[in-house]
């Protein structure tokens, strides 16, 4: 039979966004600070029974306490996490209407009537799927932190890419692509596939040299190839070979991930081999 101390931490636990390691070591600490009261209480008068329910009460109701260790672990409470990366994912839906709007043949072309007033809406909504998309899978990303330093990383990453979103809508408006890069026609939306490749692996290498967390050092790639999924729909359609094309493209582009995990885990052997060879 399952005891109340248990019970109680077990409902604690549960949907705590916690590593099987962590939630062991909550609940050694948390079993030990229990016990702890339980004995102070019945050392006071009270029986066993009593003196675990007024001890499980003093110690919070277990929403609460998920509550406070998920901000302690993540910097954010988990029904914040899912609510603002909800709210960017409705946005990014619609950023994608929005962008859909405006092809020939969208329902803003057929509607000319109402397109005065959506105009006025339109306009009024900074239109980018991309955007959007970053900052949704950024912010589920916290479950991945555990330090202030993950979430600097996090941040850093989006100010980054926030300054390259801006880059590549400069050139559409003042043609300052000749002044950045010397080349007329040259602009950073060129597929320099190798080239961007190597910038997200040494990005995320330096990442992950700075917070030692996997995750953390695949977040430029990630976020990359998520921003990415939604543009071969919209301008391709759906139909089975845009999808076949676009798991080839995920495939290829998850090549950088798969290369530094394969350098982390190279580092992780070589730092170890050198503490047991200096110990």
């Amino acid at each position: 039979m399952t005891s109340p101390i248990q019970s109680y931490l077990e409902r604690v636990m549960r949907w705590s966004g916690l590593t099987k390691r962590e939630k062991a070591e909550w609940i050694e600490e948390m079993s030990s600070h229990l016990n702890d009261e339980i004995q102070s209480l019945m050392k006071s008068g009270h029986d066993e029974n009593d003196a675990t329910k007024m001890a499980l009460e003093k110690f919070g109701q277990p929403t609460v306490i998920r509550r406070k260790i998920a901000k302690e672990t993540f910097g954010l409470s988990i029904p914040m996490i899912y609510g603002l990366s909800s709210l960017f994912l409705i946005w990014f839906f619609i950023d994608l209407f929005i962008v859909h709007s405006q092809f020939p043949g969208g329902w803003y072309k057929r509607y000319p009537d109402f397109s005065g007033y959506a105009s006025s809406i339109v306009s009024a909504i900074p239109n980018s799927p991309s955007l959007m998309l970053a900052l949704c899978v950024s912010v589920l990303m916290l479950f991945k932190t555990r330090c202030l330093k993950d979430r600097a990383s996090i941040l850093l990453t989006l100010s980054i890419l926030g300054v390259i979103w801006v880059l590549m809508r400069l050139p559409q408006s003042f043609n300052v692509n000749e002044l950045l890069f010397g080349f007329r026609d040259l602009t950073i939306r060129e597929p320099w596939v190798s080239v961007i490749t190597a910038v997200f692996i040494v990005w995320g290498l330096l990442l992950y040299l700075w917070t030692r967390n996997s995750w953390i050092g695949v977040i430029p790639t990630l976020i990359s190839i998520v921003t990415g999924l939604w543009q071969p729909f919209m301008y391709g359609g759906f139909h089975w070979l845009t999808l076949l094309q676009l798991t080839l493209l995920i495939a290829v582009r998850c090549l950088p991930i798969v290369a530094l995990i394969a350098i982390f885990r190279a580092i992780n052997k070589w730092n170890y081999r050198r503490s047991v060879s200096t110990s």
